[in-house]
């Protein structure tokens, strides 16, 4: 499939907050400014880069925890298992969040 040359130019007047804002987000997001307001365009969903880095932290650590249990025999095997469920759920919900 051929890509589009992107040659045409918007000019698009903000104040400096609203210009701070929006590479504020922009970056957050992962994405150039141009590619951020074209996505805003067209309604396209836009997934915070920091949303996606947190789930994957998030899945290291239940990573940890279920080898510390693995290491320990069990021991603390309570307190694991409310770490592990705090750690899925809030894993769940970001990736409902996400897609």
């Amino acid at each position: 499939m051929k890509r589009s040359v992107r040659n045409l130019r918007l000019y698009l007047r903000v104040t400096s907050k609203e210009y701070t804002l929006i590479k504020m987000v922009s970056e957050l997001s992962g994405l150039s400014i141009s590619e951020y307001l074209r996505r805003r365009a067209y309604n396209i969903r836009i997934v915070a880069k920091s949303d996606i880095n947190v789930l994957k932290e998030l899945r290291r650590l239940g990573g940890l925890i279920k080898h510390l249990y693995n290491e320990t025999n069990g021991i603390y095997s309570e307190q694991m298992a409310e770490a592990l469920e705090a750690i899925t759920s809030y894993a769940h919900a970001l990736e409902r969040k996400i897609s």
